[in-house]
């Protein structure tokens, strides 16, 4: 099992950066690797239970992913229950809580890689520096709208 973690200060209350989260099925306003993202019919909006489907920019791959976990105004965890990506036993937490600059926004993914020895080996090599890369740019995609919406208030 692998479990990696990514931080970013983001200036912007801690609020602003929580009304961006919670709206859980659009993660894609976001979110640069996402084409889009849908919530998933007969489920709840925000919350735990609620689900939604991100199509990945490539074009071919997709995960649905539902809120095991929610914890209004500091974050909440997701497992993926179904996709295309190489991984599996996947759990993704968004969190943001105040500092100084503003806030401080915190994304942690925990899965095990598919393929048996052969897919630790590529998660070693390959997949991790990936992963890490893509939780970055949703941070940073996180601030960007972050602050956006701070000046757009203000």
């Amino acid at each position: 099992m692998t479990t990696l973690r990514v931080e970013l200060d983001i200036a912007a209350d801690a609020g602003v950066v929580w009304a961006l989260l919670k709206d859980f099925q659009h993660i894609a306003a976001f979110n640069p690797n996402l084409s889009r993202s849908i919530h998933i019919d007969g489920t709840p909006r925000e919350g735990v239970g609620a689900e939604r489907r991100c199509e990945l920019k490539d074009g071919r791959n997709w995960i649905d992913e539902r809120v095991v976990d929610w914890r209004t105004g500091e974050s909440y965890t997701v497992e993926i229950y179904a996709g295309t990506m190489p991984i599996r036993e996947v759990r993704t937490t968004l969190a943001v809580s105040p500092n100084r600059a503003g806030s401080r926004a915190i994304m942690q993914i925990t899965y095990t890689p598919k393929f048996g020895p052969v897919g630790h080996l590529l998660d070693l090599l390959l997949l991790r520096g990936k992963m890490k890369e893509l939780m970055e740019s949703v941070l940073e995609g996180l601030r960007q709208k972050s602050v956006e919406s701070l000046l757009a208030n203000n």
